[in-house]
């Protein structure tokens, strides 16, 4: 592996890795499932979910990016607010787009508006405690929020729902897929670079525990799906989705330590791992 410590030294991390193979692989396997809602009432749920989904990525996806732009002007060069405003714009489209196609579904609701009796019912309340660590100061924003990718290995927990349509399927496919990957990555090298001037100023034994300690408080506060019971449960329950995906989640996150930030990683202890899928042994720093 080569060294990648210090500021402005190019990353190593690249689309083209076994983990990455798995996940295409895995997402090809699920598309067989995939089918139209059988009936009004599974169709309706499909809808207020969209909705769900849709307002929660625009208040905390973009939420906490807008929060990271406005309060830790500090810790940002010009390059920095690009990466945040094309990160905002994106995943803005990406909320609008859900809750769009929430209204698709189920024309006779505005998606758009809270829906407190699905939050209730269901119980799939907003993540305070992943908000708090978001916008505790930049570094937690980075190590906690959307622009560390993570997603690439969990998100199919949230992304194989069996109940959809072939508009969504499109809308996920041609947009989100395609959008989010483009502007994760363009941002790996700059975090890379900030991760290092840290360490440069503060030291390397303070900063990597500090992003040991905000990795581990955002696994265990609902950061993915995939370790978050209430949205996991839920979707499990409803719209069959997956969680086999978790179990190549420690390879993903070593491969992500090695290539983006230069150092292996702490062994890391998940509350809610789900029950389904054995826990991968993990390699010790």
């Amino acid at each position: 592996m080569a060294d990648i410590r210090g500021v402005g030294i190019p990353i190593t991390y690249s689309d083209d890795n076994p983990i990455e193979h798995w996940m295409n692989d895995f997402r090809k396997q699920r598309e067989r499932l995939k089918r139209k809602p059988k009936d009004d009432a599974e169709r309706r749920l499909l809808a207020r979910w969209l909705g769900y989904r849709g307002r929660d990525e625009l208040e905390s996806i973009v939420g906490s990016a807008t929060y990271a732009y406005t309060h830790f002007a500090g810790e940002l060069d010009s390059e920095w607010r690009l990466l945040l405003a094309d990160h905002i714009r994106t995943e803005a489209g990406h909320g609008w787009g859900y809750i769009k196609q929430g209204d698709m579904l189920e024309p006779s609701t505005d998606h758009g508006l809270p829906d407190p009796e699905f939050t209730r019912e269901y119980g799939v309340y907003p993540r305070q405690d992943h908000w708090q660590i978001m916008t505790r100061d930049f570094l937690s924003y980075l190590i906690s929020g959307n622009l560390w990718p993570y997603g690439h290995c969990t998100a199919a927990t949230i992304q194989s729902i069996v109940v959809t349509t072939p508009k969504l399927l499109d809308f996920e496919e041609r947009v989100v897929h395609a959008e989010e990957r483009g502007h994760h990555d363009a941002a790996l090298q700059k975090l890379h670079d900030y991760v290092w001037m840290l360490i440069e100023r503060y030291g390397e034994e303070y900063v990597k525990r500090r992003v040991a300690d905000i990795d581990a408080a955002a696994l265990n506060a609902g950061s993915r799906v995939c370790f978050d019971p209430p949205r996991r449960d839920f979707l499990r329950k409803y719209f069959d989705v997956p969680v086999e995906n978790a179990g190549m989640f420690f390879e993903w996150r070593r491969y992500l330590y090695l290539n983006v930030l230069g150092w292996e990683p702490e062994p890391v202890q998940i509350r809610d791992w789900p029950r389904e899928v054995p826990a991968p042994q993990q390699l010790a720093a």
